[in-house]
C-alpha cells in the first residue's frame, strides 16, 4: 500500500510521466494526416494533394506564399474547455505574395502583363495613364498607338504624328465621317446628310464631298459618290444636309453652297425677277 505512492512520487519528480491521479497517462492527440482534405490542429493549408505553396510532409504555409481561405478561429475547443473542434473539409489556394510580374492578376494588382518594364501600359501591375489593359497576361494598348484595339473605332497614330480628321483623340469616329485601315485614315461619309465640302476645317480637295442630300440613290441631282449631276444643282449650308434640283439648263449655287462644279462660284445667269436669299431663289 505504501510502495505505489512512493513510485509516483519519484515518477512526478524526474518528469518521466503524469501526475498519479489516474491509472493511465491519457492518451497523445492524434497527428494530422497531411493531404486528407481535412484541416485539421496544427496544418494551416490542405488539399487534396496539398496545393504548392503548402508543405506537403505538415501542411503548414510555405514561407512567401500565401494561402486561401484563411484558417478559422475556432469558437469552443480544448482551450475553451468546450468539446474538440472536429477536423472541416478544406482545400487550399495558394500563391506567391508579392509576384507583380508573373502573368496573374493577383486582387491587389490592376494588371499583370508578366514584366517588370515600366511605361509600357502596365507599370508594377498599375495601370498607366491613357492605357487599357485586358486578359490576363495583360494586353495594354493606348489610342494613338495605330492599331485599332478593343473598345476603339479608329486610331490614326496620333502619337505617332499621325492624326486624321474624323478620328477623334479618344479613337472614336465622329459624325459625318468613314474610317479603314490601321493607322487610320478617314474621309467623309456619303449619304449620311451631312455635307462636308472644303469650307469644313481639315476636309481637303480629293475628299470633300460635292453635296450630300442624305441618301445613295443616283438621278435626284446628288449621285452615289455625293458629286453633283450633270444639269443639277445644290445648295444648303454645311455640314448641313444639300437640297438639289435639276433641269436647269445651267449650273448655279447660292452665296452659302457648293454647286454642280463643287466650286462655290456661280455660272449662270438670273433671268428672274425675285432676289436669292439664303441660298434659295425666292420669285
Amino acid at each position: 500500500m505504501t510502495t505505489r505512492p512512493l513510485l509516483c512520487l519519484v515518477a512526478t519528480a524526474l518528469l518521466l510521466g503524469p501526475s498519479c491521479k489516474g491509472d493511465d497517462p491519457p492518451p497523445p492527440p492524434p497527428d494530422p494526416v497531411c493531404g486528407n482534405g481535412l484541416l485539421e490542429a496544427g496544418e494551416t493549408c490542405e488539399g487534396l494533394p496539398p496545393p504548392m505553396g503548402c508543405d506537403m510532409a505538415t501542411c503548414t504555409v510555405d514561407p512567401e506564399w500565401g494561402c486561401t481561405p484563411e484558417v478559422p478561429v475556432p469558437s469552443g475547443g480544448d482551450e475553451s474547455g468546450g468539446e474538440p473542434v472536429e477536423p472541416m473539409e478544406w482545400m487550399s489556394t495558394c500563391e506567391l505574395l508579392d509576384t507583380c510580374g508573373d502573368g496573374v492578376i493577383d486582387p491587389e494588382e490592376e494588371c499583370d502583363d508578366g514584366d517588370m518594364m515600366v511605361a509600357d501600359g502596365c507599370s508594377g501591375c498599375r495601370i498607366d495613364p491613357l492605357y487599357t489593359c485586358t486578359g490576363q497576361p495583360s494586353d495594354c494598348y493606348k489610342c494613338g498607338d495605330g492599331f485599332i484595339n478593343p473598345g476603339e473605332e479608329c486610331d490614326s497614330g496620333e502619337d505617332l504624328g499621325n492624326p486624321s480628321p474624323g478620328c477623334s483623340p479618344v479613337c472614336k469616329v465622329e459624325p459625318g465621317w468613314m474610317c479603314f485601315g490601321e493607322p487610320t485614315l478617314c474621309g467623309p461619309l456619303c449619304g449620311d446628310g451631312m455635307w462636308l465640302d472644303t469650307t469644313i476645317p481639315e476636309v481637303t480637295v480629293g475628299f470633300a464631298e460635292g453635296c450630300d442630300d442624305g441618301n445613295l440613290v443616283n438621278g435626284d441631282g446628288c449621285d452615289s459618290s455625293c458629286e453633283v449631276e450633270d444639269d443639277c444643282e445644290c445648295i444648303g449650308m454645311p455640314p448641313g444636309i444639300s437640297t438639289c434640283a435639276c433641269g436647269l439648263g445651267t449650273s448655279t449655287s447660292d452665296s452659302s453652297g457648293s454647286s454642280g462644279s463643287s466650286s462655290g462660284s456661280s455660272s449662270g445667269t438670273d433671268t428672274g425677277t425675285g432676289t436669292s436669299t439664303g441660298g434659295t431663289t425666292m420669285g
